[in-house]
């Protein structure tokens, strides 16, 4: 790729806004400068802000969005929610799997994301057999990412058993298991794949504290200490998931992860919805992300995070898609406030250093977005991926609009109208709101959804 500039009518940088601006992209598709340009200087783009890393993804989950509002059950919750998941996944072939995966990153670039982690645990055929390529479905998904252009961290997950008191999977999970050794396999393939990649990367995922027992996540940790790469889990997403971890290990599965891990800033703690004093404390001082999905917590009827209590103790956090129901991060950082809003019972909540809400709201989910994903992103400074978003100055909410202003009417009135280009590691995958392969992507993705409903 040849160095490129980039003359922009402003540009949120790591030191706020500055306009007009000239980004000089250099030929690996970093950042190089940051220069102001004259006051009256002609400009080809107009605001651009830093794209968003969305942090937790299950990309075969595409398929059900929309197909589990069913009628006639008032008492349906995340437990009734996940047998319909697992009902879908055991339809889906390695072919239909990137179709949909390719597309739904095509989807997430449109919205503004432009880098994914995705927290993978289809790895085997229907009955449990795993391909002659134990890696098969790992491949689907970066082969997708190939096909999008979407960054992407490949999680592939250690998944050991149905239930903290259980010694094996059920029956609907039989495409998710892995011993630790089978896993430490899927998981050196999946190394291998994405070294080299300049926009991929390989991290660990123990799915959950009742999936893995602390046997089986020692030895799977200990084998890969050495080995700098980021460790999401999920983590506290519903009540009941806590009751069981302390009559089963004696302590809340927050509390129980830090006293037994050797925790720190690697580590993405998916859904720490339900945590008390004590876990926050000692999570703020980890310095891990907590990964936060508030369309799909508040779809599966999750609960509230602490969301007021971990931003003004400046924790870090970051956002996610996670079943896939819906894909633009303002909407998921609009709830995040709304959330905040609704249980304090005042306005504009989740703000700092004098910063707009959906200035500060923005600015730390990219912070701790790329962290998550271990990436040189979410950030317009020299030495970061050019991973940018160009909003639209024409449309009709943002005309006359500047600056926070302009970010806030997106994050809190916008959505993905707004938005214009999109660029990942300096090349352009967005153009004029629409995505360059759209039309090609879209025919598979299609059939794959017909053959599957």
């Amino acid at each position: 790729m040849i160095e490129r500039q980039l003359r922009c009518s402003s540009v949120l940088s790591a030191a706020g806004w500055i306009g007009p601006a000239l980004l000089r992209l250099d030929t690996e598709g970093f950042i190089s400068a940051v220069e102001s340009l004259p006051e009256n200087a002609a400009v080809d783009y107009g605001p651009i802000i830093p794209g968003m890393p969305n942090l937790h993804s299950h990309a075969f989950q595409r398929q059900m969005a929309g197909l589990s509002g069913l009628p006639g059950n008032n008492g349906d919750s995340f437990w009734s929610w996940r047998e319909l998941m697992y009902s879908l996944a055991q339809r889906i072939r390695p072919d239909q799997l990137l179709a949909i995966a390719a597309f739904l990153q095509l989807e997430m670039l449109e919205n503004g994301y432009t880098s994914c982690a995705e927290f993978h645990y289809l790895h085997h055929q229907p009955g449990g057999r795993p391909y002659d390529n134990p890696a098969e479905l790992s491949a689907q998904i970066l082969a997708a990412a190939e096909m999008s252009g979407i960054a992407l961290t490949l999680l592939p997950v250690l998944y050991c058993r149905s239930g903290f008191a259980s010694e094996d999977v059920n029956q609907r999970q039989l495409r998710f298991r892995c011993s630790a050794d089978q896993y430490l396999e899927l998981w050196s393939r999946c190394l291998a794949m994405t070294q080299g990649q300049p926009l991929q990367r390989c991290g660990l995922a123990p799915h959950s504290l009742r999936a893995v027992a602390a046997q089986q996540l020692n030895e799977v940790l200990d084998a890969c200490k050495n080995v700098d790469q980021p460790i999401h889990i999920h983590i506290a997403e519903q009540v009941g998931e806590v009751d069981e971890c302390v009559a089963v290990l004696g302590a809340r599965p927050v509390q129980w992860l830090l006293a037994n891990q050797q925790v720190n800033e690697r580590w993405c703690l998916v859904h720490a919805t339900h945590m008390d004093a004590k876990e926050i404390s000692a999570a703020l001082h980890s310095q891990s992300v907590i990964g936060l999905c508030p369309s799909t917590e508040a779809d599966l009827g999750d609960g509230f995070f602490p969301i007021e209590n971990w931003f003004n103790q400046l924790g870090s956090f970051g956002i996610g898609s996670d079943s896939n129901l819906r894909l633009a991060p303002s909407e998921e950082l609009r709830m995040l406030e709304f959330q905040a809003r609704l249980q304090s019972g005042k306005r504009n909540v989740l703000t700092e250093n004098g910063h707009s809400v959906g200035r500060s709201l923005y600015q730390r989910a990219l912070t701790g977005g790329a962290q998550a994903l271990g990436q040189k992103a979410g950030r317009i400074e020299p030495g970061y991926r050019a991973d940018l978003v160009e909003l639209d100055k024409e449309h009709l909410l943002l005309a006359g609009r500047s600056e926070d202003v302009l970010l806030d009417s997106w994050i809190l009135a916008g959505d993905q109208s707004m938005l214009r280009s999109v660029w990942v590691g300096g090349r352009q995958q967005v153009a004029k709101g629409q995505h360059i392969a759209r039309e090609k992507l879209q025919p598979a993705f299609r059939k794959a959804m017909l053959e599957l409903l």
